[in-house]
């Protein structure tokens, strides 16, 4: 049996929270980091992972705890199930927003960080 991946979205990161351009029903997501300034991340600039969170439509646009990926060289899976509080009230669908992890962020320009990508794909059940 073959297992099936859907894309959520690949995005530059940044300092700031963006938006994937899928929303996601899945619980489990494969993860691809690929560094995209080598020389940067080899020799001066700031190498960050990042955080993802998930925001679910409900009146408040509720959002998740941060969750912290490292850039790795290997694909990584994550079980990220959505709370039970959420589920209990209809919420399945919900969408990914990611932005650089570092201590950094919002005291130094973006060109002081290291480029890199993350993509994300939800598992097709």
């Amino acid at each position: 049996m073959s297992i099936s991946w859907n894309s959520i979205g690949e995005i530059q990161v940044s300092d700031n929270w963006q938006l994937f351009p899928s929303d996601t029903i899945s619980d489990t997501f494969r993860i691809t980091t690929t560094i995209t300034d080598t020389e940067g991340w080899n020799r001066t600039k700031i190498q960050s992972g990042a955080y993802i969170r998930f925001i679910y439509p409900d009146e408040q646009n509720t959002k998740s705890k941060p969750v912290y990926i490292p850039v790795r060289d290997e694909i990584i899976v994550y079980e990220l199930p959505v709370p039970h509080e959420m589920r209990g009230a209809g919420y399945y669908l919900r969408s990914i927003s990611c932005r650089f992890s570092s201590k950094w962020v919002g005291k130094l320009p973006l060109a002081s960080f290291a480029g890199w990508k993350l993509k994300v794909e939800g598992f097709l059940q």
